[in-house]
């Protein structure tokens, strides 16, 4: 049997395992998990990797084209970062279709922004598609310039 056959062999065994990692383990191993493609039926909490990122089902469909985990942040949202992060000296980097936290902080572009809303507390969640730096003074407040 060669290496190729065998990666080959072990590959499922390797995803299920993967099914048992935390979120914060699972960023440490994206590739993991099974790679996004359409035609697959998904149930909410699976993780896929698409383009380099890890995203979690935010509600059960069959995957078809157009609706790629950073395209519907109704159906998908990235696997949040490290919770040690979201402080101002350690910001989140923030990318499209993930899941933010008010009162954490994110990096994007460069610059720390602050997650938060007008009536929504600490603590609170919300999946945005789009980045800090395109809904500053909806969603984020621009902190600083790291």
């Amino acid at each position: 049997m060669t290496l190729t056959d065998l990666a080959r062999q072990l590959r499922p065994l390797i995803e299920r395992a993967a099914d048992s990692l935390d979120d914060a383990d699972a960023l440490q191993g994206v590739q993991l998990f099974p790679r996004w493609r359409a035609g697959i039926s998904v149930e909410v909490g699976q993780r896929y990797q698409h383009g380099g990122i890890l995203y979690k089902v935010q509600q059960a469909h069959t995957t078809q084209e157009g609706w790629e985990p950073d395209k519907t942040p109704a159906l998908w949202a990235a696997v949040a970062a490290d919770p040690q992060q979201g402080t101002l000296d350690n910001p989140i980097p923030a990318v499209r279709g993930m899941e933010y936290t008010y009162g954490l902080y994110y990096s994007d572009g460069g610059k720390v922004y602050l997650c938060k809303r007008t009536g929504e507390e600490d603590g609170g969640t919300v999946v945005l598609q789009y980045l800090p730096h395109e809904i500053v003074g909806q969603y984020f407040e621009e902190v600083k310039a790291t």
